[in-house]
C-alpha cells in the first residue's frame, strides 16, 4: 500500500513540495487515507486536505433536513477543491464499490447537494477536465467491497488488495518502469489513430453491436497519460489505466449498441443494455436488469442522448485477464472497449478547452454534467475505421488492437 500510494503521489499527479493535496474518501478507506496522508506529509506537502464523502451521512441528512437546509449544508461544501487549486496543488479521488446509495430519496434534494458541490468549486473542476490542475480517481480495497466479489472467503480484503495491485502493476518490482512501458504502447496508438485522420468507426461483434460512429473533423485521441496545460509533466488520471479514447461527432452516431458486461450506476446492476440511435440520438434503450436505473439516468439530462466517449481496449488486457467483473466503472472500463453517454472530452478537438459552448456543439461534442461508461467489448469486436480519403482500415480483429498491421497501412495508403 505504501509502494501504490507513493506510486500515485509521485507519479500520477506529480506532487510538488510546498503544494497542498485534497482527498476525497469515504470512512471504509481510511486505512489507506492515512498511508496516502503519511507519504504526502514525506514528500513535503504544505498542506493536506480531507474531503468526507461518506454516502452514509449523505444520506441521514438527505433524509432528515428540509430542502433550505440541504442547499447549504457545509457537509457538501467543496471549496477546499478549489483553495488547493489556487494554491497549485492537486486533487485524488478514492473509488470503491458500495451497496449505499442515494435510490429513493427526494429529487431535489439530491440535485441541491450536487448544485453546492459543483458551484463551491467553482473553476477547479473545469480545470481538472483541461488537465490544468493535476488529479487521478484511484482503486481502493474495502471489506465491503470484497465481501460483495468474494462472499465467505476468508481473507478476501487481503485478495482483493492483491487484486488491485496486480491490475495496477503495483506488483512489479518497478512499477515505474512498467507504467512507462504501458504508456509508450498507448501513446504509439494514439499516435497512429490520429496519423490516420479517421472520420467514422464501424464497431460490429456477435452480441449484437452494429454502430457507425462518426467523429469530429480533426479529431483528436488521447492516452493513458494527459500532459498538464503547460506541457511540462504529464500525470495518469485514471488508476488503473489502459485506453485510448476521444469524442464522437454527437450528431453521427447510428446503429445499434449492445454492453458486453453489467454496468453498476447508484447501488444497482444494469445488465444487457441495448441502445438504438439514429442521427446521433438516442432513441429507444432497454435492459434486462436495472431498466428503471437506466432509464432514470438517461432521462434526467438531455445530453445523456449522446455519445461523449469511444474508447480503445484490447479483450486480452490485464483487468479482463483476471476473469473479473469489479463492479465499479473505474477498473471495468478498462477491462474492454466501451462508450460513454453524456459528457465529451474538450481535448477531442484542437483547441477545444477555448470553444464557447456553441463552438463545441457545431463540432459534435456534447455538453452533460453526467458521464456513464457502458463496456462493448467482446473477442469477435470488429472495429474498422474510414479515413478523409475514403481507405477502411481493419483497427481491431478479434477484439485486439492490430498495432504493426495499422502501421503498415499508414505507410501505403492511398491518399485521395
Amino acid at each position: 500500500m505504501i509502494k501504490y500510494a507513493r506510486f500515485i503521489l509521485k507519479r500520477c499527479v506529480r506532487l510538488d513540495k510546498g503544494t497542498p493535496i485534497a482527498i476525497a474518501y469515504q470512512p471504509e478507506q481510511k486505512e489507506f487515507v492515512n498511508i496516502l496522508i503519511s507519504e504526502a506529509e514525506k514528500l513535503g506537502a504544505s498542506k493536506v486536505y480531507l474531503i468526507d464523502e461518506d454516502i452514509e451521512k449523505t444520506c441521514e441528512i438527505l433524509n432528515k433536513l428540509s430542502l433550505e437546509k440541504v442547499k447549504t449544508h457545509p457537509f457538501f461544501d467543496r471549496s477546499v477543491i478549489k483553495k488547493t487549486y489556487d494554491e497549485k496543488g492537486c486533487y485524488i479521488y478514492l473509488s470503491s464499490f458500495s451497496k449505499k446509495n442515494l435510490n429513493g430519496l427526494d429529487e431535489e434534494k439530491i440535485k441541491s447537494m450536487n448544485k453546492q458541490k459543483t458551484t463551491s468549486q467553482k473553476d477547479a473542476k473545469e480545470a481538472r477536465l483541461r488537465y490544468e490542475f493535476p488529479w487521478c480517481i484511484l482503486a481502493v480495497a474495502t471489506k465491503t467491497w470484497a465481501d460483495e466479489l468474494f462472499p465467505n472467503e476468508e481473507n478476501n480484503y487481503e485478495k482483493l488488495w492483491n487484486l488491485i495491485f496486480k491490475i495496477t502493476m503495483m506488483d512489479k518490482e518497478k512499477p515505474e518502469n512498467a507504467w512507462e512501458y504501458q504508456i509508450n504502447k498507448n501513446t504509439f496508438r494514439k499516435n497512429l489513430l490520429n496519423e490516420l485522420k479517421l472520420v467514422k468507426l464501424r464497431l460490429k461483434n456477435s452480441i449484437g453491436t452494429n454502430v457507425e460512429i462518426g467523429l469530429p473533423n480533426n479529431v483528436i485521441w488521447q492516452g493513458t497519460s494527459k500532459n498538464n496545460f503547460d506541457n511540462t509533466k504529464d500525470i495518469i488520471v485514471n488508476m488503473p489505466t489502459y485506453e485510448v479514447f476521444t469524442s464522437p461527432n454527437k450528431y453521427k452516431t447510428n446503429g445499434i449498441i449492445i454492453s458486453s458486461i453489467p454496468i453498476f450506476l447508484r447501488g444497482n446492476e444494469i445488465k444487457d443494455i441495448k441502445l438504438v440511435f439514429k442521427d446521433g440520438r438516442l432513441i429507444k434503450y432497454s435492459a434486462s436488469k436495472g431498466e428503471d436505473t437506466l432509464l432514470k439516468v438517461i432521462e434526467e439530462n438531455e445530453g445523456m442522448c449522446y455519445l461523449g466517449e469511444c474508447a480503445f481496449v484490447d479483450y486480452n488486457s490485464p483487468i479482463n485477464d483476471t476473469g473479473l467483473t469489479y463492479k465499479t466503472i473505474l477498473i471495468d472500463e478498462n477491462r474492454s472497449c466501451h462508450i460513454a453517454l453524456g459528457n465529451s472530452f474538450v481535448k477531442s478537438v484542437l483547441n477545444g478547452e477555448k470553444l464557447t459552448d456553441e463552438e463545441k456543439d457545431e463540432l459534435g461534442l456534447n455538453k452533460c454534467p453526467n458521464h456513464v461508461d457502458i463496456m462493448i467489448g467482446t473477442k469477435d469486436l470488429s472495429i474498422i475505421g474510414t479515413d478523409i480519403y475514403g481507405n477502411e482500415i481493419p483497427l481491431f480483429v478479434d477484439g485486439n488492437f492490430k498495432d504493426k498491421e495499422v502501421k503498415k497501412i499508414i505507410l501505403n495508403r492511398k491518399e485521395r
